[in-house]
C-alpha cells in the first residue's frame, strides 16, 4: 500500500472545472472567503497551491460538494463521471441514481 498524495495540479483543475460548470469565478470565491484579493483562489486553479484544510472544507460548501470531489490523488485517474453526477442538484442526482439502479436490477427498484 503506497501513502496517498494529493495532486495539486489536478485538484487545482479539478477545482477550477466544477467551479466553471456552476458558473462561480475566482472573484466570488474571493468574496466568499473573505480574501483580500482573488490571486490565492486563481493559485488553486492553476495547482501552484492546495487551499487549507478550512477553505477546502468552505469551497466544498460553497459549490455543495464534498471535500473529497474536489481533491484528487496523484496516481488517481480523472473520474468525472462520478464527480459530473456530484456537482448536479441534489435532484437531478436522485434521478440519475435512480435511472442507474433501474439499469442493473430493472424497473421499480430504488
Amino acid at each position: 500500500m503506497r501513502y496517498p498524495v494529493i495532486s495539486m495540479e489536478k485538484t487545482g483543475k479539478r477545482i477550477r472545472e466544477i467551479c466553471e460548470r456552476q458558473g462561480i469565478c475566482a472573484r466570488e470565491i474571493q468574496e466568499y472567503m473573505g480574501f483580500s484579493a482573488a490571486q490565492s483562489v486563481y493559485d488553486w486553479f492553476r495547482g501552484k497551491n492546495l487551499p487549507s484544510v478550512d477553505n477546502l472544507y468552505a469551497l466544498s460548501r460553497l459549490l455543495k460538494v464534498t471535500m473529497e470531489t474536489l481533491v484528487v490523488a496523484s496516481d488517481q485517474e480523472e473520474a468525472w463521471g462520478v464527480c459530473e453526477i456530484a456537482v448536479l442538484p441534489r435532484m437531478d442526482r436522485h434521478k440519475i441514481v435512480v435511472k442507474y439502479r433501474e439499469l442493473l436490477w430493472g424497473p421499480g427498484v430504488s
